[in-house]
């Protein structure tokens, strides 16, 4: 097999295996919908277009997806199934804007908005036109982004980054070895997650309010906490283990390969509890993998200017997933067939609710993606393992 294609295989599996260990981090509740949520791990579908381009990027969000439908915490059912296509779609608009094809992903996503106002909520125009507007008010925003999102990027490929080849370049002294660090900071925010639900019996819940709408998070998986109330510590090994490593990543480097595979283990393991409010679960993940491909992380210089351009691409990939799925929502057969609502008027109201509440979820789910894409992608750039300008 050709290495450019066992690079591929070996990264559609990986980063679908991560979207499935991501859906165990509860969801956000549809209003108004009962067994609908808002999957938090969505967003990692702008990542696998940034990193993966729009074909391939797109294949891997559908298989994670697929992943997270089929197996446990996910109920195989038709009222998720029906919006599996949803994260596919971010990642192939987001693919195809980032690698310069911004016209195809332009009339992609305009093609789906569009197709909103010529299902039932929204007939006949002249009583329900405001429907449409209400529901892709947002969509419209993202759609226009896309122009000067690929004049930004355009303007970032004439400034080709400039990748550090040794210690020496990326000016770090001979002695710091990054996956160590970040090992060892995921280790802290997993300890103080297990110590929180320890402390609290339960799930960490967290609730804010943005644009008058009120969004409540909660970090772990509920049914398996409550399972281990009386003995919750046991999860603060999850955090020791990852700590060791690290650890022993100093004393016997040797075994390199041993120990980043347990940090990777451990920090998958801790998305049960919230994953160390899920900044420490990537860090873990990605020091585990980089240490064991025996690839060194490299820390490189974050520009503003470069994050709002990720924030920006993850926004209007999240937009396109939550167009499709309000699609999908307002045919006959998925409202009536599937989720057994009969009338027109409920769904209208459905639609109409809420028009800030989705937009706020999108924009979490893009700084998310911005604050996770931009060092991602730039180390896999380094050890030769992105694939979305190959």
């Amino acid at each position: 097999m050709k290495p450019l294609v066992t690079r591929k295989v070996a990264l559609i599996a990986l980063f679908s295996a991560l979207y499935y260990i991501l859906s165990f981090l509860p969801g956000v509740e549809a209003i108004g919908v009962t067994n609908v949520t808002i999957n938090i791990e969505a967003f990692m579908a702008s990542i696998f277009g940034l990193i993966m381009g729009p074909y391939l990027g797109a294949l891997t969000a559908f298989t994670g997806a697929f992943l997270a439908w089929i197996l446990p915490p996910g109920i195989p059912s038709p009222t998720s199934a029906v919006f599996l296509p949803a994260p596919v779609i971010n990642a192939f608009v987001v693919g195809l804007i980032y690698t310069g094809r911004w016209k195809k992903a332009f009339i992609s996503f305009a093609m789906v908005v569009v197709a909103f106002w010529f299902l039932p909520p929204t007939q006949p125009w002249d009583q329900y036109l405001h429907v449409g507007f209400l529901v892709m008010w947002d969509k419209i925003l993202a759609l226009a982004l896309i122009i000067p999102v690929a004049m930004l990027i355009n303007k970032m490929r004439k400034k080709p980054m400039k990748v550090p080849k040794n210690k020496e370049e990326s000016k770090l002294p001979k002695n710091v070895d990054l996956n160590v660090i970040l090992s060892v900071i995921a280790a802290v925010l997993i300890l103080i997650n297990a110590s929180m639900i320890a402390l609290e019996g339960g799930v960490i819940k967290f609730q804010t309010v943005i644009l008058d709408t009120t969004l409540n998070f909660n970090f772990g998986f509920k049914d398996i906490i409550l399972l281990t109330t009386s003995y919750s510590f046991i999860w603060l090994l999850l955090g020791v283990g990852i700590l060791t490593c690290a650890i022993l990543l100093q004393f016997k480097p040797e075994k390199y390969f041993i120990w980043n595979s347990l940090i990777f283990t451990f920090s998958c393991l801790s998305v049960i509890i919230g994953g160390g409010f899920i900044i420490g679960l990537f860090l873990g993940v990605i020091s585990g993998i980089s240490g064991a491909l025996k690839r060194r992380i490299i820390p490189f210089p974050i520009t503003s200017k470069d994050m709002f351009v990720y924030f920006l691409l993850a926004f209007i990939g999240n937009q396109a997933d939550n167009a499709l799925g309000a699609d999908i929502f307002a045919v006959p057969f998925v409202y009536e067939g599937i989720f057994g609502i009969s009338s027109i008027e409920t769904i209208r109201w459905l639609f109409s609710i809420a028009p800030f509440f989705y937009a706020t979820i999108r924009f979490i789910q893009a700084i998310i993606t911005a604050l996770i894409a931009m060092p991602l992608i730039r180390n896999l750039k380094a050890t030769g393992l992105s694939i979305s300008e190959s």
